[in-house]
């Protein structure tokens, strides 16, 4: 029987939130579009998460995106059915909030909002998210507008955890990784997480802009891919982990132009190179790379750091380690961190090209 269902408005969001079940031992798997679901659901599946790529769509897409979604979980029938559901939003409340958790939920259902995540510092006050990367506070309850919900403060774990405890049986969540971690802590409470292994040698991809990825890489060496052209040569493949990053061009254009050149060029030298780990900085530059390479499901195993999940590609030969992490979040040293953790093979051979 499956546990949990997450759905989330793009991918690093589905992974960041099913990370805390995969650490507590559940066999957790990850859609990267609400299709995959029509390739069937493992039997040993306890927790399935899906990205309906939206949070950037026209509100209607967004709508039946999530719609899809319904439909592929009804096709699960029992399996599903008594599976608590979690409805992934941006703890920014970017994206279209209301509009997504109105076409999950059922009749008359209750549903609860807090998008906090107490351990890296954002929070939800007077009805506010505040804290981490929050210039003013954030209400909540526009964001919620039509859906009559519960909005709790948070600001801490404990709080958290009381707030998933009293819930309604049959509740709807809705909330950030922070809720996630706490309704993992009632599924699986004897459960430590466990560090997942990074194999090198890594590929570290940065397509985010935001200023917090930006100070994560001061004093790293980075190889620019202007407007998202990624150079054809990345120079010596013998060290354990080479950087891109997308910088701005000498020509102003359209940011999902520079990104999806970006994608092209990352996946193109993860055939070509066959890194062990592939780290990708920014959820559209995560899910669009992995979808070029014809990666339609993620097994998930836990996080490397907070907020930074680890997965394994599914149907892809040969695996790839996939470490994804949000341009908004992490400590100054994250990505130094990361690089720190790959582990060597003891005999490095050389990869041939992926067909």
């Amino acid at each position: 029987m499956i546990r949990a269902i997450i759905i989330s408005d793009d991918l690093t969001g589905a992974l960041d939130s099913a990370a805390a079940f995969a650490a507590r031992g559940c066999v957790t798997r990850v859609a990267l579009s609400p299709e995959a679901l029509d390739d069937g659901v493992d039997p040993d599946v306890d927790v399935l998460a899906v990205s309906t790529n939206s949070r950037e769509a026209a509100a209607e897409t967004a709508c039946d995106a999530v719609a899809a979604v319904r439909a592929g979980l009804d096709r699960l029938g029992a399996r599903a059915a008594s599976a608590v559901m979690f409805k992934k939003i941006d703890s920014r409340l970017k994206g279209h909030v209301a509009v997504e958790a109105g076409a999950l939920r059922h009749a008359s259902q209750p549903v609860l909002v807090c998008p906090a995540i107490p351990r890296l510092g954002r929070f939800v006050s007077a009805g506010a998210v505040t804290g981490a990367g929050v210039a003013e506070p954030l209400p909540v309850a526009p964001a919620c507008a039509g859906l009559s919900a519960d909005i709790p403060d948070a600001g801490d774990d404990a709080a958290l955890d009381r707030i998933v405890a009293r819930a309604a049986s049959g509740t709807l969540f809705v909330g950030a990784a922070g809720l996630a971690e706490a309704l993992a802590r009632r599924i699986a409470p004897g459960h430590e997480p466990v560090p997942p292994r990074l194999p090198a040698p890594a590929l570290l991809a940065v397509g985010s802009r935001d200023p917090v990825s930006l100070e994560q890489l001061e004093g790293l060496s980075c190889i620019a891919a202007p407007n998202g052209a990624v150079p054809a040569d990345l120079g010596p493949d013998d060290r354990p982990c080479r950087i891109v990053q997308m910088t701005q061009g000498d020509t102003t254009i359209p940011g999902a132009e520079a990104g999806a050149a970006f994608a092209d060029g990352i996946g193109g030298h993860v055939r070509a190179a066959r890194p062990a780990t592939l780290i990708a900085c920014g959820g559209e530059s995560a899910a669009a790379v992995l979808r070029g390479l014809g990666v339609r499901w993620l097994a998930l195993e836990g996080e490397a750091l907070p907020g930074v999940p680890v997965a394994r590609t599914r149907g892809l030969d040969p695996e790839l380690t996939v470490v994804t992490k949000s341009g908004g979040f992490g400590a100054r040293d994250t990505f130094t961190r990361l690089i720190e953790m790959l582990a060597m093979p003891e005999a490095a051979t050389k990869r041939g090209a992926m067909p």
